[in-house]
């Protein structure tokens, strides 16, 4: 069956990339924050790169901005070959200007603990991280790491990416715990990772990790063809009937990561800004892109 699927390349306008970038710069600047006066002081490891690097620190007495940027440097590669160029320029310059102000702070500034109190480090350094995060992911751009590890697994395996994160963050902990011989450190680093992951949560507006969205537009066709090409996502359309004229309306419906919300909103933006759009918490999604129906268990099982 022939599928004609039409798709017009939405290019955001000069301010609004700007802005992104700003607010990606932003981000960056609180991450930078949380490790030099909150994570990397106390040896509090919350996952990702930036994990490795605290280790890395504390070992060999390398730079933690420097070494973020070196770990992720074959994982860009790898990411690149696995996606091309789907794979954004966003996330490298995310984990770039992470890196430079990580260092940068501490050489300009000489920043030490905002406080001796691990606890409250492990708390404060969490809400930091998980606000620079949820800005670099509202605009478009994630800070590579576990990040992209967890999406070259969901490309293999029938892992999803969240599964993906928490596999790769789990081992990266348990490895600074061994590493510091130290039970505590760990358990203040999965402190720390879930407390940002909450933060993040409530930026990205929800807690659900995934959201479906009812698109109602004159330009249907234009929007569908943005969402199966551009963002590599399937949806359904089904006709309505709308309650004042009794017109008929074609509605798409489809399910993304609450990483991809923005750029669909975008999208939706740019073809119609007199489209409706209705987004709720998806609780639950089993299918072909999402948690594959062999993980889950049976009822009687």
């Amino acid at each position: 069956m022939d599928i004609n699927i039409k798709r017009i390349i939405v290019k955001p306008r000069l301010p609004k990339v700007i802005w992104d970038f700003f607010m990606i710069t932003l981000g960056a600047a609180f991450m930078a924050l949380s490790y030099d006066l909150f994570l990397v002081p106390h040896k509090i490891v919350a996952g990702g790169a930036a994990g490795l690097a605290l280790i890395f620190h504390y070992l060999f007495k390398l730079p933690v901005g420097t070494m973020i940027f070196v770990i992720n440097i074959p994982l860009f590669v790898w990411g690149l070959r696995e996606f091309g160029k789907k794979f954004g320029f966003r996330t490298i310059y995310a984990v770039f200007m992470t890196s430079v102000l990580t260092d940068f702070f501490q050489a300009n500034w000489q920043l030490k603990a905002a406080t001796q109190n691990t606890i409250l480090a492990s708390i404060y350094g969490a809400v930091l991280l998980g606000v620079g995060l949820g800005l670099a992911f509202r605009h478009q751009a994630t800070t590579g790491g576990s990040d992209i590890v967890a999406q070259i697994l969901a490309k293999h395996t029938d892992a999803t990416p969240g599964m993906g994160i928490m596999m790769v963050d789990f081992f990266i902990i348990a490895l600074a715990g061994l590493t510091f011989r130290q039970v505590d450190l760990a358990l203040l680093g999965f402190t720390t990772l879930y407390i940002s992951g909450r933060i993040l949560d409530v930026i990205l507006e929800g807690p659900s990790y995934n959201k479906a969205a009812y698109i109602i537009s004159d330009h249907y066709e234009l929007i569908r063809g943005e969402v199966v090409l551009g963002m590599d996502r399937g949806g359904t359309m089904w006709v309505g009937r709308g309650f004042y004229k009794g017109t008929e309306r074609t509605i798409l419906f489809c399910v993304v990561s609450r990483r991809e919300l923005a750029q669909l909103r975008e999208i939706v933006k740019a073809l119609d800004p007199k489209a409706f759009m209705v987004v709720t918490d998806a609780k639950e999604v089993l299918g072909h892109g999402f948690t594959p129906w062999s993980k889950v268990e049976s009822a009687g099982s």
